[in-house]
C-alpha cells in the first residue's frame, strides 16, 4: 500500500451543511442527484425533496442515516473519479456501510436496505421508553466512570473518540442528569447528540438478532479496498467478518481513537472525512500522533 494515498472515514450523521465542501466541486451534484434517485426507487421516494439549502438540518433520524450514507457515498466516487484512490477506509458507526459500498463489498442499494431494515429492526424491539446519546470533552474515562456510578446512572461509554473526548449512550433522564453532573465536574463541553436511539449499546442486541436475518441473506463480497473495524481495529477481510462487523456495529461499543491511531500505524498519515460537515476533522485536532485531516474537497483532482 502506498504511504501517500489518504484514508477514507465516513461519519454516521450530518449535522449541518454549514462547511459543505462540496459547494465548489461541480462534479459532486451531478453524483449526488444519480444516487439520491437511487435510493428514492429502492426506499423513500420523499428523498427526492431534501435539498440542503432549504433543510440544511435533518432532524429526522432515518432521513439523516440516508442522507449521510448517500453523501458519503457521493463523495467517494468523486473522489475516485477524479484519481483519488485510498489506502484505507473505515465507518464511523453507522458509516460502514459507505465504507463497505465504496470497497466494493456491497451494492449501494444494499446499503441502502441494511439503513432501512437495521431502523426498522430496533424500532420493532426497542422497549417503550426514552433513550438518547451525548457526546462530552474534558473529562477522563475515569470521571466520567465515577459520575455514571455514584449517580446511579443507567449509562454505557460506547465510544471514545480522543483521550480525552467521549460518547455515553441509554436512559434519556439520566443522560440529562449526566450533562449537569458533567459540567459541574469541569467538562468543557457536554451535550445531547439529539438521537433518541441507544446505538452501541446491549438494548439492541435483540435488534441486531433481527436485523442479522437481512445481512446473512445479502449478497456481500470481499472488499477491494482495505477497510478498518472501528470495533476491534482489525482489517475486515472476508464475507464473514462483513457480516459479523455489520450486526455487531448495531450493539457494540467502539473506539474511533484507536481505530485512527491503528490505520497510522499502517502508513497512513491522510485522513478526509467524506461528509458535509466536519466533525471527525475537528475531533482529530485532539488525537496526536496518527496523521492530519484534511477537508475532502482539497484532494479532489480537477
Amino acid at each position: 500500500m502506498a504511504e501517500d494515498r489518504p484514508a477514507f472515514v465516513f461519519p454516521a450523521f450530518i449535522s449541518d451543511y454549514r462547511e459543505d465542501p462540496a459547494r465548489d466541486i461541480p462534479a459532486f451534484n451531478d453524483v449526488f442527484q444519480s444516487f439520491l434517485k437511487t435510493a428514492a426507487a429502492c426506499t423513500y421516494e420523499e428523498l427526492l425533496s431534501f435539498n440542503p439549502v432549504s433543510n440544511p438540518l435533518i432532524e429526522n433520524e432515518l432521513l439523516n442515516q440516508y442522507l449521510s450514507y448517500i453523501y458519503g457515498c457521493s463523495c467517494a466516487r468523486v473522489l475516485l473519479n477524479s484519481g483519488v484512490i485510498p489506502g484505507m477506509m473505515a465507518g464511523y458507526s453507522m458509516g460502514i456501510y459507505a465504507a463497505l459500498f465504496i470497497a466494493g463489498s456491497i451494492s449501494f442499494e444494499t446499503g441502502m436496505l441494511f439503513i432501512q431494515k437495521a431502523y426498522g429492526a430496533i424500532r420493532n424491539t426497542l422497549p417503550h421508553h426514552h433513550y438518547g446519546m451525548c457526546g462530552v470533552i474534558g473529562l477522563s474515562e475515569k470521571d466520567i466512570r465515577e459520575i455514571v456510578l455514584n449517580s446511579n446512572l443507567n449509562l454505557m461509554i460506547v465510544n471514545r473518540n480522543s483521550e480525552f473526548s467521549f460518547i455515553l449512550a441509554g436512559d434519556s433522564f439520566h443522560i440529562n442528569v449526566f450533562i449537569l453532573k458533567a459540567r459541574e465536574e469541569g467538562a468543557l463541553h457536554a451535550r445531547s447528540l439529539g438521537v433518541t436511539i441507544p446505538y452501541h449499546t446491549n438494548n439492541l442486541t435483540e435488534a441486531a438478532d433481527e436485523f442479522s436475518e437481512t445481512v446473512f441473506t445479502a449478497d456481500v463480497h470481499s472488499p477491494v479496498i482495505p477497510v478498518i473495524s472501528v470495533l476491534n481495529q482489525r482489517r475486515i477481510d472476508s464475507v464473514d467478518c462483513i457480516r459479523e462487523e455489520v450486526v455487531k456495529n448495531i450493539h457494540t461499543p467502539f473506539n474511533w481513537l484507536a481505530t485512527q491511531k491503528e490505520m497510522f500505524s499502517q502508513g497512513i498519515g491522510i485522513f478526509t472525512e467524506c461528509g458535509p460537515s466536519m466533525a471527525l476533522y475537528k475531533n482529530s485536532k485532539f488525537i496526536s500522533g496518527s496523521g492530519k485531516f484534511v477537508k475532502w474537497d482539497s484532494l479532489f483532482k480537477k
